[in-house]
């Protein structure tokens, strides 16, 4: 049985590429909503629930939204026959703006 979404805003389908700023780990940024997001990385960066991950955001040149970075709290990791998923709540960024902009573009 899946477990109930206790999300209160929905998630856009979302793709941006990511950077781990301690790993230099890449991913994608694969959903997005005001509040959290969802990752899937590319190898096992040995990412950890209840933990704070530094990201860079790297947005596709076509959208013409520069490069941010924000803090995510990991509520859960999965793993999947080629990524290693995570998602969580973003704590703070200094580019709300950007952030905001990557999210109107999905809508």
């Amino acid at each position: 049985m899946m477990a109930e979404d206790q999300r209160k805003n929905p998630r856009n389908k979302t793709y941006a590429k990511v950077l781990l700023a301690d790993s230099g780990t890449l991913g994608y940024l694969r959903d997005l909503s005001k509040e959290g997001c969802q990752f899937a990385f590319i190898g096992n960066p040995r990412v950890e629930k209840d933990t704070v991950l530094s990201v860079e955001v790297l947005p596709a040149e076509e959208m013409q939204i520069p490069r941010f970075s924000m803090e995510v709290q990991i509520m859960w990791t999965r793993e999947d026959p080629v990524y290693h998923l995570a998602g969580g709540l973003i704590t703070s960024t200094r580019d709300r703006q950007r952030l905001e902009q990557l999210f109107q573009y999905y809508v």
